[in-house]
């Protein structure tokens, strides 16, 4: 079973990306103070709803294994009986 490994949510866009640019035709334009701050808003706003996403779900994983913990069954248990 391969490892998963925990996804980064702590990237500072502003850092990684100090300028942006879009390609018109062929020609990279740089985005303008307006676009970039927009551009980095948005991505900093997907990231947020992904950690919150990736920590309700981390969330109703221990809340099932807690509750399997209570009764005394596996998951695989579980299945086969649910099956």
């Amino acid at each position: 079973m391969k490892k998963q490994t925990q996804p980064t949510f702590d990237i500072d866009f502003r850092k990684e990306y100090p300028t942006l640019k879009e390609n018109h035709n062929g020609v990279d334009v740089e985005l303008t103070d307006e676009q970039y701050e927009k551009t980095i808003a948005e991505w900093e706003t997907n990231q947020a709803k992904e950690k919150a996403q990736y920590e309700a779900e981390i969330a109703k994983t221990a809340n099932k294994q807690a509750i399997l913990d209570r009764i005394g069954l596996t998951a695989d248990e579980l299945k086969t009986i649910l099956g």
